[in-house]
């Protein structure tokens, strides 16, 4: 039966001690454990932009719903809203608050009345003022929120796999949320203070949770299921009790952190039936990690070369020493994917004319999506792109023009063209052009196999090799883009589009000059499996028999020289053999 409204006894007016108190009273457990405490202090607690990230089963979305009950039986006047990924993740929420307040005696005074709203979706506690916004309304991610007013949001949970797996349901997400903050009443001397309380864990680098930190100032705490080997993982957000746990004896790593609720045995087996990522994830909160093992390509192997293009070198070698960093070049990578670098040694050089030189165009007609090329040469087993670009005028002749000129000032040995749209329409309108400037044979070709599978089969066992380089003025115009296009550019930047690469369906909103770039680099997937030192060592050898091949050539001039006791002098001239003049 329902009681009548009475203040909060003074003893549960602490939020953990409520919390106890409840799990006590619906038999869920005797008493909560370390961390469960130290998550209800920090909720109590904590700023009023707060953000909870806790391993997979502490109770969090449980000590959620405490805290909502807590803030409704310390003032009925509290409008509370709680978010989460669904409309029915978010009814589950508000479904275990009703059953709370009928199960737990000092709660029956908040049950609705007969007057009063009492639905899952929206409920009004019976001490409160009838308003037109309810006591507690539960929502789905995305769902309408104009006219709602809240004096405590509750999000709990609102990314999932599922609703992050591309950068645009990522965007939808972010763009939700930002209308909490308009929706939240002012701080107007109220009982408790007007909170935003996230939980949850972050599926990717460009996580709203990790948004809601660096661009809009949340604070935030981490509760891992084991003490952490690397602290800089949590970026000084660990909570301070396990960190001072940890500081005082090292020997806990990798220690459960509440083995009240997980013993080892029981984390070593969910371990044991989990992807290395998906539990690093999940129970350790490496977010940064997670991240990078689902995106097959760093910006960071890349060789980039200062250099204009008319030499390419024959040997380069790869380093991520802090030394070989190009600071002053923006690296718009994933997470510590943050540095491009220069090579740690380059040997030999050639002119371009001896590599092989393909321009690659992925068609598109005009709108969303570019019309986009790349311009690659291979040496060697080696890539280095000298080119790239797009644009959204699809076969506008003054785009096929530019393209014919870009084939003819690189030199291009051979164009192909994904015939995948326009039944050879494209490859019909470019010819004339090509033939006007820069007569070459152009290739078409098909792909059968899902994109997303196909670009990183074909980009990530190359880059991850060291294999591909890029011009440094080819970075600098990419970036140009983010100015000359700040809706869209950002997107559309060739750095963007390969650090953000996953064999996800959708997992780029273009993805355009990525695919001329995979286009051409599959034409040389023969060149790749080249040994390099072989290749090298064919060279040294032709060398020095151009050498010598030019010496004997000399000696016909030279018997008198050489009856006289005077010997040649070999050299060669430039990166190529010859022989100077005979000298004393």
């Amino acid at each position: 039966m329902q009681s009548r409204w009475e203040p909060l006894p003074e003893q549960l007016q602490s939020f953990p001690n409520f919390a106890c108190y409840l799990l006590r009273e619906q038999g869920l457990a005797s008493t909560p454990t370390k961390q469960q405490v130290a998550v209800a202090q920090w909720m109590q607690d904590g700023p009023n932009r707060q953000l909870t990230v806790a391993f997979r089963g502490l109770g969090k979305s449980l000590l959620a719903s405490y805290y909502a009950l807590w803030r409704l039986r310390v003032d009925p006047e509290e409008k509370i809203l709680v978010c989460s990924a669904t409309s029915i993740k978010a009814t589950d929420f508000t479904n275990f608050m009703l059953r709370t307040m009928a199960e737990v005696d000092v709660l029956n005074c908040l049950l609705p009345g007969l007057e009063n709203r009492s639905s899952n979706i929206a409920f009004d506690v019976a001490p409160c003022t009838v308003e037109q916004s309810p006591s507690v309304r539960a929502l789905g991610v995305g769902a309408q929120t104009t006219g709602q007013r809240c004096t405590c949001a509750i999000l709990d949970d609102i990314e999932t796999v599922q609703n992050t797996l591309t950068v645009l349901k990522q965007e939808r997400i972010a763009h939700a949320v930002t209308e909490i903050e308009s929706i939240l009443k002012p701080d107007e001397g109220q009982l408790l203070p007007r909170k935003i309380v996230y939980l949850g864990t972050p599926h990717t680098e460009t996580s709203i949770y990790l948004r809601l930190v660096r661009e809009r100032g949340y604070a935030s705490r981490y509760w891992p299921a084991l003490y952490p080997e690397d602290l800089e993982t949590y970026e000084g957000n660990l909570d301070p009790r396990i960190q001072a746990e940890l500081e005082g004896d090292p020997g806990l790593v990798n220690e459960p952190t509440d083995p009240e609720r997980f013993s080892h045995e029981d984390i070593l087996t969910r371990q044991a039936s989990m992807t290395k990522a998906s539990f690093e994830l999940q129970f350790l909160l490496n977010c940064r990690l997670a991240t990078l093992d689902r995106f097959p390509v760093r910006l960071g192997d890349i060789v980039v070369l200062d250099i204009d293009g008319s030499a390419l070198p024959e040997t380069v070698v790869w380093s991520n020493s802090p030394e070989y960093r190009l600071n002053e070049l923006v690296c718009i990578g994933m997470g510590a994917d943050r540095h491009w670098h220069r090579p740690a040694f380059v040997n030999g050089w050639v002119e371009r004319k001896e590599a092989r030189v393909v321009m690659s165009i992925d068609p598109a007609g005009r709108g969303r999506d570019e019309l986009a090329w790349c311009v690659l040469a291979e040496y060697g087993g080696n890539f280095t792109v000298l080119e790239s670009g797009g644009s959204t005028l699809g076969y506008d002749d003054m785009v096929l023009e530019h393209l014919a000129k870009t084939a003819k000032k690189w030199n291009v040995n051979y164009v192909i063209a994904e015939a995948n749209m326009g039944d050879g329409m494209f490859t019909a309108l470019l010819k004339p052009q090509m033939l006007r400037h820069h007569p070459v044979s152009i290739e078409e070709v098909k792909h059968s196999i899902r994109k997303e599978t196909r670009l990183c089969d074909t980009l990530g066992p190359i880059i991850q090799q060291h294999r591909l380089s890029i011009l440094a003025r080819v970075i600098k115009a990419d970036y140009r883009l983010l100015d000359e296009d700040p809706e869209h550019g950002y997107s559309r930047s060739l750095a963007h589009q390969l650090s953000r690469l996953t064999d996800e369906r959708g997992c780029l909103s273009h993805d355009d000059r990525i695919d001329a770039l995979a286009i051409a680099l599959a034409h040389f997937v023969e060149a790749a499996a080249q040994d390099q030192m072989r290749t090298q060592l064919d060279r040294q050898a032709q060398m020095q028999a151009e050498d010598m091949a030019a010496w004997m050539s000399e000696q016909e001039g030279a018997i008198d020289a050489l009856a006289l006791g005077w010997r040649p002098q070999v050299s060669r001239s430039g990166s190529y053999g010859g022989v100077k003049q005979l000298s004393v």
